[in-house]
């Protein structure tokens, strides 16, 4: 069935990146996964910026693969697509900060780069990696909210509507004070609150993955259609 081999290769997806996360930095001189972002792995002066390349498009592919088992699952109207729209944005943006948008230099390991930063002088893709990366978050954490809004009045998925509509309010109140926590740009704690933020992500896509494997998946043995009811 489609919708589930999209939900698997989303969900496999996920767990690579996942990894990444976890250990890509293990390679890399000079790096923290405390004080570092993730995508520091990719940029021009990094050791092996092709590995975060193909992990990115990896997950980012992966993330549009979701987004298209869940339009094939929601009824027709803004209400269905809006949270997959969201959705696939944000792993198109993932992609893009990989080879297309790779940072010039890693501000927190070289001196000079936040001065050349500072000063417009890097290349444009330096600056577009970090509008796409901002685009891609904002996008994501708005899909909750508009997951929840599909989700509502669907007897197929339960009470999602009101755990999407919890989780994305927790998102907020929770980045918004770790972010006056630990100060703007969130000082040398940068890679471990990155972090945070992007295992919740790949929860959220895992989540979603496996609760359309387990939907398509009944219907094996329950028979019928699994699929939205029209508005």
């Amino acid at each position: 069935m489609t919708i589930r081999r999209l939900a698997l290769a989303a969900l496999g997806g996920q767990l690579v990146w996942l990894a990444f996360i976890a250990f890509g930095g293990l390679w890399e001189p000079g790096y923290s996964e405390i004080r570092d972002a993730v995508s520091f792995l990719g940029a021009r002066d990094a050791a092996s910026p092709w590995v975060f390349d193909t992990v990115v498009a990896i997950s980012g592919l992966s993330v549009v693969a979701l987004a298209a088992a869940l339009v094939l699952d929601a009824p027709r109207g803004l209400r269905g697509r809006l949270g997959p729209a969201l959705i696939a944005i944000t792993g198109l943006a993932q992609i893009l900060d990989g080879f297309p948008f790779p940072a010039d230099c890693r501000r927190t390991i070289d001196a000079g780069c936040h001065a050349r930063e500072l000063a417009g002088e890097l290349s444009w893709q330096h600056y577009a990696h970090g509008w796409a990366y901002f685009s891609g978050g904002a996008a994501l954490l708005l899909s909750v909210f508009a997951m929840a809004w599909r989700f509502r009045g669907d007897p197929r998925w339960g009470r999602a509507d009101a755990l999407a509509l919890g989780a994305g309010i927790a998102a907020v109140v929770i980045f918004t004070a770790l972010f006056f926590f630990t100060g703007k740009g969130f000082g040398g704690h940068y890679g471990l609150a990155q972090r945070i933020a992007l295992v919740s992500a790949v929860v959220w896509i895992g989540v979603l993955a496996l609760a359309l494997l387990d939907l398509y998946g009944r219907r094996r043995f329950l028979g019928g259609s699994p699929r939205a009811p029209s508005p």
